[in-house]
């Protein structure tokens, strides 16, 4: 079942990649037509291309390049709602300390639950990280203090010299949770996320 999980996973980052590549191919027909401001949503700008253009035949090929575009965003939402949906059943207690994006990175960095049971915290606090480790290993940079845990809620606010303590006590934490999903277990996320919390509003560094 994780498995599973983990090659949709990668299904969607693959759809990412190819999305920003054909993003980068279509902004080039810039000169065709007046294209709308769109932000950093992709997915919104296949969804206007083409709605401004006077002349037919360039309205009909962008509605076609748009609809392509569009249905790829599609898909990745697709892909998105159900790992989110079938995650929970995967690792629910995970799910429930640190959401469902967050898990489901963690577990296909870890490459499934088998691994991540036998990973210590440590390991569980730097996936993610792997050019950061390896540019310390080559050229002695200080050890990267984590990885895509960075993005749980509130990590990216702290000042960087706390980030590697909170990081550290996440870290604890999510192996304690992966071990109790391994194991068709349960434990008390709401208590773990409070002790999260206090270490976040810990005053100095």
């Amino acid at each position: 079942q994780d498995q599973f999980v983990i090659k949709l996973f990668g299904l969607r980052l693959e759809m990412d990649r190819i999305i920003n590549l054909y993003l980068e191919k279509v902004t080039v027909l810039e000169h065709l037509s007046g294209f709308p401001e769109y932000g950093n949503d992709p997915c919104r700008f296949f969804s206007l291309i083409g709605s401004d253009s006077e002349d037919p035949s360039v309205q009909k090929i962008l509605g076609d390049i748009s609809d392509s575009g569009t249905r790829m965003c599609d898909l990745r939402g697709q892909l998105s709602s159900f790992i989110q949906e079938r995650i929970v059943t995967v690792m629910p207690n995970t799910v429930s300390l640190i959401g469902p994006d967050l898990a489901s990175e963690i577990l296909y960095l870890g490459g499934g639950l088998k691994n991540l049971v036998r990973f210590p915290a440590g390991t569980i606090q730097v996936l993610g990280a792997d050019k950061a480790f390896f540019k310390h290993m080559r050229s002695g940079t200080p050890p990267p203090k984590h990885g895509v845990i960075f993005k749980y809620s509130g990590m990216s606010s702290l000042p960087p010299k706390k980030r590697g303590k909170v990081a550290r006590t996440l870290a604890n934490k999510i192996a304690i949770t992966v071990r109790t999903d391994y194991f068709k277990g349960s434990v008390d996320t709401e208590s773990m996320k409070q002790k999260i919390d206090e270490r976040m509003m810990e005053k100095g560094p």
